[in-house]
């Protein structure tokens, strides 16, 4: 049954078009993703399904009784002085008005009018049938769900952060239960084990959703349908982003092949009927009127559109780089009435993918913060290699200045390059003619992600630093990103969310957790889920873990693609620094020889010697358990 009707929707701004022709029908448990890139008009598509915005042409049909609510990206005006708790609750406006009315009437008892009682016992019915005894504590639960607790309930909400009022919001939508429920960009400010609560909400739920959402392992999980934004009209597609992708790939392919066919019988057609008129005879202009009917009569197939431009770079590494990159040795670190972290030590070598996961509030990127010099430690050490030189990337992009234009802020940092290169610079992420000359302070959240990469990659850097650099980015970007950092030769560290992101990329995970600290795992995204859930699922039923283990089959294929690819990678690494190291030894042992009377020396260089010959020792280790593994992958 359709619950919502989308037709020929329209929308300009003066001479500029976001939306052209959009149309769609949304049947009711409907789970459809919401695709396009930046700026193809999501958004504004969402507020005028809810009527906050008028169409310039087209029309919005909601079935009667439907109720509609909008989780929207920007949240920041929402809220008054109402406390965290009280915002939640506001969601049960109705349940309180009817249980301050039931106190009310509960007083008037003992006078005995029958009308009192009797309004009395139909409103408690009413109230006890629509949940009104447990509310409360469905509010609690949910507000724990999304990581408020304790004191967190009565802070006054106006004073939360930007991603603390986005999960507050995602909380009262939640709690009111509307027939269809748009959520633009829900996961963005969400820890993975809250992404994987709303994935099983979504998925269970018999309610009607529309996502906006550039997470494509959470569309994967969750959507039946994908409606795609692409130059102003609409496409609707059955099936999940990843089979959407193949399907619209599949279509655009074909759509290039017919009309370069027919493109080219035209052109055949055409060469005849100049030759048949050149010849000017009577059955040769019979001819060619002939050929010229058959052409007019043809449905003209149109060339497809080109795709919208994305962003375009690769990142470059130093060749001023060695083995080890990063040593950290005891850091901890504490704020008042909270601690993060403990005693944490973890060694990350050339060619690393580290990616630090964890719930919110572990301190993931106080972490970052730290090892990149933005924040001191309580305690501990960390050491860069030799001639390390990092590229860091904020998620809340602090790293700009709101007073510059884009061009500026990319040309004070690298002022000895050309108006010419810099401009070039910018247009291969997307800042092209005027938009170069924007004020810093007015760019979306995409549009400063895109700033902060560019001025992140101009020059050769060795470690990068990464802190949810897929955040505000959309699909295509974020593809270009993955592939970039694919062949990137050099090593990165990185937070994020993005679970696909870190499916394609992670070669190693560190999590953080409040309850069991940190822990390294020595292998790729998938696997680490599978040990994880393995940990977790240990005292299981029977039936609970057939149903684990049958989800591991399904996912091992591409585990085993994963890590194998990640081997590849790190064995010419090992057996690379095995040679320096072994040519480093044969250094030491002849500067030894020229020493032997310098006592001082000679226990430098024995220091010195032994720290090889025990790196050495790991390396070889690491080859042969690597080479081991690789066979099991080869076979």
């Amino acid at each position: 049954m359709a619950v919502l009707d989308v037709r020929d929707v329209k929308l300009s701004y003066g001479i500029e078009d976001i939306l052209k022709s959009v149309s769609f029908t949304v049947n009711k448990g409907d789970k459809i993703g919401v695709t396009g890139v930046n700026g193809a008009g999501k958004s504004s598509l969402f507020s005028i399904i809810c009527g906050t915005l008028t169409p310039s042409g087209g029309n919005v049909y909601i079935s009667k009784d439907i109720t509609i609510g909008l989780l929207r990206q920007q949240t920041e005006n929402d809220f008054s002085d109402e406390t965290v708790n009280e915002y939640a609750l506001s969601a049960f406006s109705y349940l309180s008005e009817m249980e301050k009315r039931i106190e009310e009437l509960s007083l008037q008892l003992d006078g005995g009018e029958a009308h009192v009682i009797k309004e009395y016992t139909s409103l408690s019915d009413r109230f006890s049938a629509l949940g009104g005894y447990d509310y409360k504590q469905r509010t609690a639960a949910m507000l724990g769900r999304f990581g408020f607790s304790g004191e967190d309930l009565f802070r006054p909400a106006r004073l939360l952060s930007g991603g603390q009022k986005t999960r507050l919001s995602l909380v009262n939508l939640l709690l009111r239960e509307p027939d269809i429920i748009l959520l633009d960009e829900p996961t963005n400010h969400l820890d993975i084990p809250a992404i994987e609560w709303l994935e099983g909400y979504v998925k269970q739920s018999k309610k009607t959703f529309l996502i906006i959402s550039h997470d494509r392992y959470f569309l994967d999980r969750v959507t039946n349908r994908t409606l795609e934004l692409e130059n102003g009209v609409s496409c609707i597609y059955d099936g999940s982003y990843s089979l959407f992708r193949e399907k619209k790939d599949k279509l655009r392919e074909d759509q290039m092949k017919a009309y370069l066919l027919q493109q080219k019988e035209i052109k055949r057609l055409e060469a005849f009927i100049e030759q048949q008129r050149r010849w000017n005879r009577e059955k040769n202009i019979i001819a060619a009127e002939s050929r010229q009917k058959a052409i007019d009569r043809m449905v003209k197939i149109e060339r497809p559109q080109d795709k919208p431009k994305g962003i375009s770079f690769s990142l470059s590494g130093t060749n001023a780089k060695g083995y080890d990159v990063l040593s950290v040795r005891g850091i901890s670190k504490s704020f008042p009435g909270h601690k993060l972290f403990k005693d944490l030590s973890f060694e990350v070598k050339q060619g690393d993918r580290l990616f630090v996961l964890g719930e919110n509030g572990t301190g993931k990127s106080t972490l970052i913060k730290i090892l990149t010099g933005r924040e001191y430690a309580d305690s501990g050490v960390f050491e860069l290699g030799y001639n390390q030189k990092i590229g860091y990337y904020d998620q809340e992009q602090q790293l700009l200045d709101d007073s510059s234009t884009v061009l500026e802020e990319l040309w004070s940092e690298y002022s000895n390059l050309t108006a010419t290169q810099v401009r070039s610079a910018l247009a291969r992420f997307g800042f092209i003619g005027d938009d170069v000359f924007k004020s810093v302070s007015v760019l979306s959240g995409g549009e400063r992600a895109r700033l902060s990469i560019c001025k992140m990659i101009m020059t050769g850097v060795s470690l990068l630093v990464l802190d949810e650099p897929t955040n505000h980015l959309d699909m295509d970007s974020k593809e270009t990103l993955e592939n970039a950092l694919r062949e990137y030769d050099g090593t990165v560290i990185a937070v994020s969310h993005d679970r696909y992101f870190i499916s394609a990329l992670a070669g190693r995970i560190l999590e953080l957790s409040h309850s069991k600290g940190a822990t390294m795992y020595r292998c790729g995204y998938d696997e680490y889920l599978a040990k994880r859930t393995a940990s977790q699922q240990s005292d299981a039923t029977p039936t609970e873990t057939a149903a684990t283990e049958s989800k591991l089959t399904y996912e091992q294929e591409k585990r085993d693609k994963n890590r194998k690819r990640s081997i590849e990678r790190r064995l010419p690494l090992l057996e690379k620094r095995a040679l320096e190291i072994e040519k480093e030894l044969e250094e030491i042992v002849l500067r030894e020889q020229e020493c032997q009377t310098d006592y001082e020396e000679l226990a430098k260089l024995y220091e010195k010697r032994s720290a090889l010959e025990d790196e050495q020792m790991a390396v070889f280790e690491e080859q042969l358990e690597l080479e081991e593994e690789y066979k099991k992958y080869s076979e």
